[in-house]
């Protein structure tokens, strides 16, 4: 009931953000040590991820009203997804630029990620009932419907989910470097150089990709979890509710 058109937007607005964060680890693996030597460069790709990163968490904001909305009413939305709520959205900005920090300044740990990743889901999934604007009710929410045992489980999930998805389209990759081995007029000797795990390059695009590919089901699956936790319908699915009825009478 979503995928089509909103689980395209979603991607859409994902993949800037994904790639530019593949490009940015690139580019830090490059130039190592010396870094420092490189702001201008590692600072204007850092620029374009905020940029990205906001256009990003819109994108998931409207899937994540499309999912509510699909769920409330049995049938796919129409163009009230748009209408996000501007209390909502900008609470979802503000949690998720708190978990955004602390999954940066915890990359390197095992448990910082999860419990990133954990709020992450929970800010998503709260969006919409943040029905002012606030610095502490946000957070107060996604307290709320925290459930470390099942977010885990959630989040472990997912965890493998990554991992299928990467290996898909790994494998997607190297199908299609064999299907255009056999027409002719390819660099393919070239391209299965550029196409394996030994290029760094490769492998941190298969990781954005996959990424990307997950975000969807993540998003929904967040969004159900709190609904099934205890939300309550908004006002604007009973009106959409009311005007199908109308239009069918």
């Amino acid at each position: 009931m979503t995928a089509a058109p909103w689980a395209g937007l979603l991607v859409a607005t994902t993949l800037p953000y994904r790639f530019l964060q593949a490009l940015f680890f690139d580019q830090l693996v490059e130039v190592r040590t010396e870094a420092a030597q490189y702001g201008n460069l590692l600072g204007g790709t850092a620029n374009m991820i905020v940029a990205a990163i906001v256009i990003a968490l819109w994108g998931r904001a409207v899937y994540a009203r499309a999912c509510r909305l699909a769920m409330g009413r049995g049938a796919t939305p129409g163009r009230e997804v748009w209408r996000v709520p501007a209390a909502a959205l900008v609470s979802f900005f503000l949690t998720s630029s708190v978990v955004l920090l602390v999954g940066y300044l915890s990359v390197f740990t095992c448990l910082g990620l999860w419990v990133a990743a954990m709020f992450a889901g929970l800010a998503i999934g709260t969006m919409e009932l943040n029905e002012r604007v606030s610095v502490l009710e946000p957070f107060r929410l996604i307290g709320r419907y925290a459930k470390p045992m099942i977010l885990l489980g959630m989040a472990f999930v997912f965890f493998c989910g990554l991992f299928v998805a990467l290996v898909n389209l790994a494998a997607a990759f190297g199908l299609g470097v064999w299907a255009l081995s056999a027409i002719g007029g390819f660099d393919v000797p070239h391209w299965e150089l550029l196409f394996t795990p030994g290029n760094r390059r490769f492998v941190l695009m298969l990781v954005a990709g996959a990424f990307v590919a997950i975000e969807p089901f993540w998003v929904a699956a967040h969004v159900v979890f709190v609904r099934k936790a205890g939300a309550q319908e908004r006002g604007d699915d009973l009106r959409a509710w009311f005007e199908e009825l109308r239009r069918t009478a």
